[in-house]
Order: structure tokens, then C-alpha cells, then sequence
């Protein structure tokens, strides 16, 4: 545990986003790198603030086969995934690139 003092400041954009803030009053050597979590944070009425950290869900899936734009994956509850993620900015054919991948992923593998 680390316990930090400083001034933890709240502000709202225009859209009505907001934003938290914490200064430290002195630089802090303990941390040694960055920190970056999705979660949920609360602000009690007494100026408590707390944050959880959400842990990040991993995939359960066992990689069969990897493609140029995806993988072809077994899931947990005995199902066959494809996934495929093609930038627009390629500029390739996308229908044929699906069907083209798709074939190569199920091919040689034994379903």
C-alpha cells in the first residue's frame, strides 16, 4: 500500500464529461510506471472519492489458426469462432478478402 497526499481536483466540460485529477505534494519514487484502468470510481458526499479497478476480461478462446486479418478459435462452450478485423483504408475487396480468409482458415483443420 501507498498512501500519497495531495489535492484531488474535479472539473466538468461543456458536454458535461468529467474529469478527476489528483496532485501530489511531493514527487513519488514509488511509482515506477504508469497506471491506466477502466473502472468505477464514486465521489461520496463528504468528498471521499474511491476507485475500483475493473480487471480485464481475457478471452477463453484456444487459437486453432491464425490468417492474415483474424484467427480461427475453439470457445469455452464448444463453439468454432472466426474473426476477422480488415482496416477500410487497405483497400482491398472486402467481400472477396472475408470469403478468401475464411476458406483459408478452415482449410487443413480439423473441425
Amino acid at each position: 500500500m501507498i498512501q500519497v497526499d495531495g489535492q484531488a481536483v474535479f472539473t466538468s466540460d461543456e458536454q458535461g464529461n468529467e474529469y478527476v485529477q489528483f496532485l501530489p505534494d511531493d514527487s513519488v519514487e514509488q511509482f515506477d510506471k504508469g497506471w491506466r484502468h477502466e473502472g468505477v470510481a464514486q465521489r461520496l458526499r463528504n468528498g471521499t472519492f474511491d476507485f475500483i479497478a475493473r480487471p480485464r476480461k481475457r478471452s477463453e478462446a484456444t487459437l486453432i489458426k491464425k490468417v492474415t486479418h483474424g484467427r480461427l478459435s475453439a470457445t469455452k462452450d464448444g463453439a468454432i469462432q472466426l474473426t476477422l478485423k480488415i482496416f477500410k483504408c487497405e483497400g482491398v475487396p472486402m467481400a472477396d478478402t472475408f470469403i478468401r480468409e475464411a476458406e483459408e482458415a478452415v482449410s487443413n483443420v480439423k473441425l
